[in-house]
């Protein structure tokens, strides 16, 4: 029951072809690994590039809103002192009119 060399030299022979194999297998994942990492290495560059210019845009609507805030105060405020004259104007024409009624009432009355 002992190895004859030839047999042992056969068994190694199998052993490096089979380790040989294993190598290459290894050696093509490992290639595929590292595609795989450029490439989600370029993506997240295209995501970086897309958040900074997100956050471009966002502090653009910022600035947007800021305004637009501005803008509907002093509309809101200048309604108001609006309706203040309005009401001011109707107010001094009636008071207006009703004192000159009083004049030809007052004058039609002396006579």
């Amino acid at each position: 029951m002992t190895i004859s060399t030839e047999e042992r030299l056969e068994r190694v022979e199998r052993l490096v072809e089979a380790n040989s194999q294993a190598i290459a297998r290894l050696t093509q994942q490992q290639e595929e690994v590292l595609r795989r990492i450029d490439r989600l290495s370029e993506d997240s560059e295209k995501l970086s590039e897309r958040v900074e210019k997100l956050s471009g845009d966002v502090e653009k609507l910022s600035g947007d809103v800021e305004k637009l805030t501005f803008k509907f105060d002093t509309s809101q405020t200048i309604g108001e002192r609006l309706e203040r004259l309005a009401t001011s104007l109707i107010a001094g024409a009636t008071i207006s009119i009703i004192a000159g009624v009083i004049l030809v009432l007052l004058r039609e009355g002396s006579r």
